[in-house]
């Protein structure tokens, strides 16, 4: 692998990352925008629940519930302003998951020897 730490099928046809950068209470949270399924505008929850005492919101997408959580460990209080669904996979198996968002930023890109590229990318490869 290249010091990107992209697959080699895919780390040859470009020479920067685009990121999704969006930010959960003033933080900025960055993720590589190939991991990001779906960003929603003025989501409305179709269902919460509460696991571990913590407030999570359930949005269909259709046929898929989605469960939105705070990337801070923190509690869903109000309706985001946005909701970034990310998607992961091992394996042959798939899962969706959102997180709450002020602000939405997606079109930045860092060049793959930006120091901060291995640890963005570090959770979906």
């Amino acid at each position: 692998m290249s010091e990107s730490q992209l697959p080699s099928c895919i780390s040859h046809l470009t020479d920067s990352l685009q990121v999704v950068q969006f930010y959960c209470r003033n933080i900025p949270i960055q993720v590589p925008k190939f991991a990001v399924y779906a960003v929603l505008d003025n989501p409305v929850f179709d269902k919460i629940v509460y696991r571990e005492n913590r407030k999570v919101g359930m949005i269909k997408l259709g046929r898929y519930l989605v469960p939105v959580i705070d990337p801070l460990h923190g509690r869903l209080e109000e309706r985001p302003n946005h909701i970034v669904v990310i998607s992961q996979s091992k394996g042959n198996k798939f899962g969706l998951f959102g997180y709450p968002a002020d602000e939405v930023k997606d079109n930045l890109l860092l060049p793959f020897y930006h120091r901060s590229v291995r640890k963005i990318v570090k959770d979906f490869v």
